[in-house]
């Protein structure tokens, strides 16, 4: 009895001691609890589900079966069958934007961004045209005076070939010559005008030119046999027009008059004639 109240008395008397075995015994509590849980199973983690693979697609040149309809029954309204599967429709180029580009390899347009210059000007008449060269060829009549009362005359070919050189504003110097050929009783007529002269513009197309210088006049019997010839003045005008005209080009309608003056007698020709000039 006395020790049981000692040790009551000494209970009481050192709290301390007391806290100390209190803590001892919830640390070996608090082992034992732990590892009973951990000799439990764990649970397993949730495995995310999968997801659906999705059917393949149709190959080409699918159709879809036609949906069945009870007899006598037909389609609901508006309702459309489906399509069947094909390659993808090819695009078209976008509104607004023109033809599609040229394929690779292609050669390019002619004029990929501008159309092609207007054909140049005529050149004016003069000092542009710096060098000529022309000839014309016409019909008409050849004309034959002496001591007689009545010449004769008779139809006749008109020629002319010429060089121009510009010298001035609408003017040519020219050299050339200009005669007609006429036929008669077998014998042909050929007058010829050896001249040196000047052609001058009045406007942008119409021209006068003129000219001096020797005449020559000659008759073949039979086209072979000279019968005769003669020498003298011989004088050539000429009015005429260029009805079209190029850069380097010209085409002319012409009236033709030619003079010779020989012993005794006098030789005329008139022709019109269309000639070509190209400078």
């Amino acid at each position: 009895m006395k020790l049981m109240s000692a040790g009551r008395t000494a209970g009481f008397r050192d709290p301390i001691t007391g806290l100390g075995t209190l803590a001892v015994m919830l640390g070996v509590l608090g082992v034992h609890t732990g590892e009973a849980l951990a000799q439990q199973p764990a649970e397993a983690a949730p495995v995310p589900s999968a997801s659906p693979t999705p059917p393949p697609a149709p190959g080409p040149g699918y159709q879809p079966e036609a949906p069945q309809y009870p007899p006598g029954y037909g389609p609901p309204p508006g309702y459309e069958p489906p399509q069947g599967y094909g390659p993808p429709p090819g695009y078209s180029p976008p509104r607004g934007y023109g033809a599609a580009p040229p394929a690779y390899g292609a050669p390019p347009p002619r004029y990929s961004y501008y159309p092609p210059p207007p054909p140049p000007p005529p050149r004016s008449v003069g000092t542009d045209r710096v060098f000529t060269i022309g000839g014309s060829l016409g019909l008409g009549a050849m004309h034959f005076y002496d001591e007689l009362p009545q010449p004769t005359s008779g139809p006749a070919t008109g020629y002319s070939g010429r060089l121009g050189f510009g010298i001035a504003p609408r003017l040519l110097l020219l050299v050339g010559v200009d005669g007609a050929v006429s036929e008669a009783n077998n014998l042909v007529f050929d007058q010829s005008v050896y001249y040196v002269g000047l052609q001058a513009f009045l406007s942008q197309q119409l021209f006068v030119r003129g000219g001096a210088g020797i005449g020559n006049i000659t008759a073949h019997y039979n086209g072979d046999f000279l019968y005769f010839g003669k020498t003298g003045l011989g004088l050539t005008g000429t009015l005429g027009v260029e009805l079209l005209q190029g850069y380097n080009w010209s085409l002319e309608l012409a009236g033709q008059l030619t003079s010779g003056f020989y012993t005794d007698e006098k030789w005329t020709s008139g022709t019109v004639q269309i000639g070509f000039n190209f400078f």
